[in-house]
């Protein structure tokens, strides 16, 4: 009797150790499924945290973008009403600067979304004589 109560016991710290190690092999499994979860969220939050600061760096370069676009289309507004303005005084154009005022003020209306206030000088220029070169 002695030997079926210790083989029924050594069955079943068999069974009780073969638990035990399916026990720590599933915490073992978990454990490490936690720790990839965690590394996981880690490289998404600076994921998230690098997209914000690229919008950020976009919005920003947008910002002094348009800054810029307004700042060249006042220059060209002053350079091409002075141009324009020194030929009709001149009376003539030569045909170098014609083109030349004429490039400009596309640029400007155009490229940059000038108004149009300066048509009425760009067709007086545009009415002038041609210089002759000398």
């Amino acid at each position: 009797m002695e030997e079926i109560l210790l083989a029924i016991l050594g069955g079943g710290v068999a069974v009780a150790i073969i638990e035990a190690v399916k026990e720590a092999i599933a915490w073992r499994r978990n454990r490490k499924a936690v720790k990839e979860d965690r590394v996981e969220e880690k490289k998404e939050k600076q994921f998230e945290e690098r997209l914000t600061g690229l919008e950020e760096e976009v919005s920003d370069m947008k910002k002094m973008m348009a800054a810029l676009v307004d700042s060249q289309k006042n220059v060209l507004f002053d350079r091409i009403q002075y141009l324009c303005r020194r030929y009709i005084a001149d009376g003539e154009v030569d045909f170098d600067n014609l083109r030349g005022v004429n490039a400009l003020h596309n640029s400007y209306h155009n490229g940059l979304g000038g108004n149009g206030d300066l048509d009425a000088l760009m067709k007086q220029v545009q009415s002038l004589p041609l210089k002759t070169k000398n």
